[in-house]
């Protein structure tokens, strides 16, 4: 390989010329009419729009085009984000430039979109031509080949046979001739469309084999897009243009559909041909000009998926957010884990070495300002008492009728002093999770005393054993019969004293903890930051173990309905805060002390500063788990924690309301969709990731894995439809004799099994035998080499794999109707997690609600359709914008978490 290919920069060359410059414009032509192509066929801009209309979508999209490249521009030349590529930088003027002529156009001439369109293309193929003819002349730098290739023939001559076939169809006269065969059956043949698509394809594939590269490349780029330009321009195809093939194809092509395809053609073609130019044809101008093919129809892959996602959100938005509430107290709580992500973001360094630092500081900062100032904005409508609505109307049928009715609604922030158990404990978590990750582990760091490891094991054992109890005694019916000595025993009676002792002890243990870690800190000889350090192991257990009891105390009180108290405050949420308080205080004092050291000591102190701010996010988790369990709301400094809070989404949080025109929510589909692809996951990730260890790292490679390799990938394409009917025919019989919720989990664990067997295996095969081989020769045996270096080394594989199953098996319907029905508008949703008990049988666990049926919100999307007239559409759109942020949620979560393992296996 030359070192042009090797080094990028060889390949642009620095005497730019005028022709480099007009190709540049070009090619950003291109694009701008590849766009325009795409927002026509999708019918966001209509191709009779003119006048007015038409040049105010021009004038928007230069203002977002030119403020983009503006800012890029402007954060190149300060450095932060460089941009040395000549064609780059070409390109976004470019991009300017186009836009700029678009808008003087539509403002200077009478034309409608469609006009505008063909006037483009001829544009288009003139400069390509132009190029051509310049550089066949010797007048700027090139390389042609001798030949524009057979590939590129062979693709101009079907391009051409299928443009001269449909324009035979549509503007000459039939010209049929009919063959009989020798059984007697006659086929006829249109010369109509068989002459003009043979001459048509054989021209264009002559004049790109035969000349030089540069005329093999410009002359039938311009012949085809300025044919189409002309086609579209002279009106011979126009907006209400329609052609019928024949008797034979019950349909019609319209204007509306030809001329966005005409233009999406001719744009491709004409980057092709410029980008080729651009880069002085030869190797380097066909691999300038396939990569630019290949981004054109990335970028047309990634326009769909958005207009897909924004199509639906325009037609569900209305009614999947009617009602919709939150407090200013409760965004706030849910902007800190933001705020904590791009504050961090803020500090770490970007772009070149020698950028400016005040370029550095405002280019960082700016999320860190946009989200600051909505903090702000809710923090002044909090105190202020102020309220903000955004109001709008939904459509709704009226209950028992065929008929709608427009309601009004908003979407409201409020300034209740009220947060909700649900927002503090998702936010607290994140917090708790972020921080933890930040902490990573100081294990190495400090003094590790025998009494300290002692007090550690002890602690944990603790835990671990209240845990144990509360999940027996929720587990166990309130009374329970021993049938054997015919006694029965009252666990609530018994259970009762029990967990009153050992929620105030555990509260008093983890104060006496949280105190430990002050201790280290303002007690002792030397500095304050060389005692932080030697007390490292104490700040952790003194932290963590803290929060470790509190939690487990706090799950123990709904087990036996406790809730002890002194005086007017609740134990476990007052010691919480105390905790707290505590760690709030260790994270600002070392976080202090870590702005005077450096090196070592800095990198140690800011660690434990985010182990701090960890616990201090744990314990108010923690609070509002008490608040969760026991339904007492909890207020400290005129702030409550409540069960409910001030969030309020009625779509995705009620039920159905019957025989009223407010139309509640689809709360009980949203609950069965969650369940059915945990269970699915639950039940398919192990068996995949199982088995796809045994097939990659122990079976031997033949015929077995082989066969299992094939059926595997035979099950991931067999049809979902066939994995209901087994569902139908097979589990149900055996789960009940009823569509149940066990039965839909089973149905999608199998399709997910297949997906992450196999991409688990391709992963797992990814990870380098070096790392096999160097953890055997350290004498580590085969199972801990699997379970320590080849599967952390794969997860992100395997997550991908995940993320993809769950993607899909979250929208499946046809499966789900044949197992769980289609239910439409159910009032109850399922309580898995309360439906569990202990039995004195086997499988000595049961669970009533998993062989009951549930709604999902696929089901329910069908079971609107279905309905035909007693369907409401606007609920059937809300419905799906639901289960799309459902899909998008799981995705996210996925996403997450690969990129988290990647970080890890880099160490960074």
């Amino acid at each position: 390989m030359s070192d042009a290919y090797a080094q990028e920069t060889e390949l642009v060359r620095e005497d730019s010329n005028y022709v480099d410059r007009a190709l540049d414009t070009t090619i950003a032509l291109t694009i701008v009419s590849f766009l325009l192509g795409l927002v026509t066929a999708i019918q966001v801009v209509g191709l009779e729009t003119s006048g007015g209309a038409l040049t105010t979508l021009h004038l928007q999209l230069l203002a977002v085009v030119g403020g983009g490249v503006g800012t890029v521009g402007a954060l190149s030349w300060l450095g932060v984000v460089p941009i040395t590529d000549q064609r780059v930088r070409g390109i976004g003027i470019g991009l300017v430039v186009s836009l700029l002529g678009l808008t003087i156009l539509s403002v200077a001439l009478p034309v409608t979109m469609a006009n505008l369109l063909g006037i483009v293309l001829l544009l288009e193929a003139g400069a390509v031509l132009a190029a051509g003819i310049l550089s066949w002349q010797g007048l700027f730098d090139t390389d042609p080949s001798p030949s524009a290739g057979l590939l590129a023939g062979i693709a101009f001559g079907i391009i051409g046979l299928l443009i001269g076939a449909a324009f035979g169809g549509a503007f000459l006269p039939s010209i049929a001739f009919s063959l009989g065969l020798p059984d007697g059956a006659q086929v006829s043949i249109d010369f109509a469309h068989l002459l003009p698509a043979l001459l048509v394809g054989l021209v264009l594939a002559a004049i790109t084999i035969a000349p030089p590269e540069d005329l093999g490349t410009a002359i039938p780029t311009a012949v085809l897009v300025g044919g189409l330009g002309l086609v579209i321009l002279t009106g011979a195809i126009g907006p209400g243009w329609t052609w019928s093939p024949g008797e034979d194809i019950d349909g019609a092509f319209t204007g509306q559909i030809v001329i966005p395809l005409f233009v999406l053609t001719g744009s491709i073609v004409s980057s092709w041909g410029a980008a080729k130019a651009r880069a002085g044809y030869g190797a380097v101008g066909r691999q300038f000009g396939s990569y630019l093919v290949i981004y054109l129809n990335a970028a047309m892959m990634v326009a769909i998926m958005i207009s897909i996602v924004a199509f639906v959100l325009m037609k569900g938005l209305n009614y999947a957010f009617h009602g919709f509430t939150i407090g200013a107290l409760s965004a706030l709580v849910l902007l800190a884990p933001l705020l904590a992500v791009v504050v961090d973001w803020a500090r770490t360094p970007a772009g070149t070495p020698d950028w400016h630092s005040g370029a550095r500081q405002a280019v960082r900062a700016i999320p860190v300002v946009l989200l600051g100032g909505l903090a702000g904005w809710l923090a002044f409508l909090q105190v202020t008492g102020g309220r903000f609505a955004a109001p709008f109307e939904y459509t709704v049928k009226l209950p028992n009728e065929n008929t709608t009715k427009v309601l009004d609604t908003a979407a409201s922030i409020t300034t209740e002093p009220t947060v909700g158990t649900l927002v503090v404990v998702f936010s607290g978590l994140l917090l708790t999770w972020y921080f933890l990750r930040k902490y990573g582990s100081l294990r190495s760091v400090g003094t590790q005393t025998e009494r300290l490891a002692a007090v550690e094991r002890w602690v944990g054992i603790t835990v671990g054993l209240t845990l144990l109890l509360s999940a027996i005694l929720l587990a166990l019916p309130p009374v329970l019969e021993l049938g054997v000595l015919s006694l029965w025993l009252n666990v609530d009676t018994f259970a009762q004293p029990i967990v009153s002792v050992l929620v105030p002890v555990g509260a008093v243990a983890a104060v006496g903890l949280a105190a430990l870690a002050v201790q280290t800190l303002a007690v002792g000889s030397g500095r304050m930051a060389e005692r932080a350090i030697e007390g490292a192991h104490r700040i952790r257990v003194g932290l963590l173990g803290g929060v470790g009891l509190l939690a487990a105390v706090t799950i123990a009180q709904p087990s036996v309905g406790v809730n002890p108290r002194v005086g007017p405050w609740d134990i476990v949420p007052a010691v919480a805060l105390v905790g707290a308080g505590v760690a709030l205080a260790v994270a600002i004092t070392t976080a202090a002390l870590a702005r005077s050291e450096a090196g070592r000591l800095e990198r140690v102190l800011r660690k434990q500063s985010a182990l701090g701010l960890a616990a201090t996010s744990a314990y108010v988790v923690v609070a509002a788990l008490h608040v969760a369990v026991t339904w007492v709301d909890f207020t400290v400094a005129g702030v409550t924690v409540g069960v409910t809070g001030t969030l309020s989404w009625p779509m995705t949080m009620s039920a159905y309301i019957p025989l009223v025109p407010e139309p509640g929510g689809i709360l009980p589909a949203v609950v069965g969709t969650t369940w059915l692809v945990v269970g699915a996951a639950l039940f398919a990730v192990p068996l995949g990731v199982g088995a796809a260890v045994f097939l990659t790292e122990y079976a031997e490679q033949g015929k077995f894995t082989g066969l299992v390799e094939v059926a595997t990938n035979s099950l991931w394409s067999t049809p979902s439809v066939v994995f209901g009917l087994f569902g139908a025919a097979f589990l149900i019989p055996r789960l009940g004799e009823q569509e149940s919720l066990l039965t839909g989990m089973l149905v999608l664990g199998f399709m997910l099994l297949p997906l992450v067997l196999i991409t688990s295996r391709e992963a797992i095969k990814s990870v380098p035998d070096e790392y096999r081989d160097a953890s055997a020769a350290l004498g580590v045996s085969k199972w801990e080499t699997v379970k320590s270096v080849v599967l952390p080394a794969a997860v992100p594989g395997v997550i991908t794999g995940v993320i993809l199953g769950v993607g899909r098996i979250a929208g499946e319907t046809a499966p789900l109707i044949l197992v769980l029905g289609s239910t439409l508008n159910e009032t109850s949703a399922v309580d898995v997690l309360g439906a569990f008990k202990f039995v004195g049988h086997p499988p000595f666990v049961a669970n009533d609600m998993l062989l009951s049926s549930s709604p999902a919100v696929p089901t329910q999307i069908w079971a609107i359709i279905s309905a035909g007239v007693a369907g409401s559409t606007s609920m059937g759109w809300g419905s799906a914008l639901v289960l799309l942020l459902i899909v998008l949620t799981f995705y996210a979560v996925g996403i997450v978490t690969r990129t988290y393992f990647r970080k890890k296996l880099n160490y960074e």
